[in-house]
């Protein structure tokens, strides 16, 4: 139909002519009539090809949609990949996996939601996120955990503040200042408060809040000084802080959470490395403590 001759039809589909021949005496030997009327050794079509030809063209475009929707789905992109992740990871390590995950996947839809400890497993318990990204455990039998990387607690001031001329900070140090604490509800309440009442000192509790970056702007506003996680320092989103090692040293595991009991789409499984890649590669600017 398309090439109007036998010979062309062959090179096109790149078989032999005889075979095409065949073909096509096979084909109207099924249908019972014919399909084309050869005038001066070219091939026109009769009105019964050209309306068989109208239905067949549809199914092939749906064929080809098909097809191309398979691709996609096996190329992780399209679909939706839903995510849910701690505060911290949310100002640059989740973000720059995203970013690079979204490129030529414009038809993927992503989502993400950045959720407390407890939402977040409840998130992924419930299937409403395929991935969690925390900081903390996921103590739950039907969840997994990979781990992808540690991260320090470090004390966090304004420029110019005593502390900022410290190699490392301690808890007596932060005593005699301001200071901003978590929710004693919270995992990083209770891990703050350990670390104080290890060294046997009492802060001056200026603010609680339950959140790393909400931590952070208070410190930047001048509110007083802080203990967080060193994920909240990424992304250069606080020029005018400082960050400090602190001591004693005091670690989180950025882990990926799933549900074991369910399997991970294609764009999860994908995303995955992306995000091993991120890990791997970020880091902020807070100095190693000295031995």
């Amino acid at each position: 139909m398309l090439m109007g001759s036998i010979s062309d039809a062959a090179r096109h589909l790149n078989v032999s002519q005889p075979n095409v021949s065949r073909m096509l005496r096979h084909t109207e030997d099924r249908m019972g009539f014919r399909l084309f009327e050869r005038i001066k050794g070219r091939l026109y079509a009769t009105d019964e090809a050209r309306a068989l030809y109208a239905e067949v063209e549809k199914v092939y475009r749906d064929v080809q949609t098909v097809d191309a929707v398979a691709r996609d789905l096996a190329e992780s992109k399209s679909g939706r990949l839903r995510l849910a992740c701690s505060p911290s990871l949310g100002v640059a390590l989740v973000p720059e996996a995203i970013a690079r995950f979204c490129q030529g996947r414009e038809r993927l839809r992503i989502s993400l939601e950045i959720l407390p400890q407890t939402a977040l497993i409840e998130q992924v318990l419930t299937h409403q996120s395929d991935l969690g990204i925390s900081m903390f455990p996921a103590d739950h039998p039907t969840l997994s955990e990979e781990k992808l990387r540690r991260g320090r607690l470090v004390c966090v001031m304004p420029k110019g503040h005593p502390l900022a001329g410290l190699r490392v900070v301690r808890p007596r140090d932060i005593v005699p200042y301001p200071f901003i604490a978590y929710d004693r509800g919270s995992s990083q309440g209770a891990m703050v408060d350990s670390l104080f009442s290890g060294a046997e000192v009492v802060p001056t509790t200026a603010l609680e809040v339950r959140f790393g970056q909400t931590a952070c702007t208070l410190v930047q506003a001048g509110a007083g000084v802080a203990l967080v996680d060193e994920f909240s320092a990424m992304g250069g989103g606080f020029p005018n802080l400082v960050f400090r090692p602190f001591l004693p040293e005091t670690w989180f595991t950025v882990s990926i959470i799933r549900d074991r009991l369910r399997p991970l789409s294609t764009p999860a499984q994908s995303f995955v490395e992306y995000l091993r890649a991120a890990a791997a590669q970020s880091g902020t600017d807070v100095p190693l403590i000295p031995e």
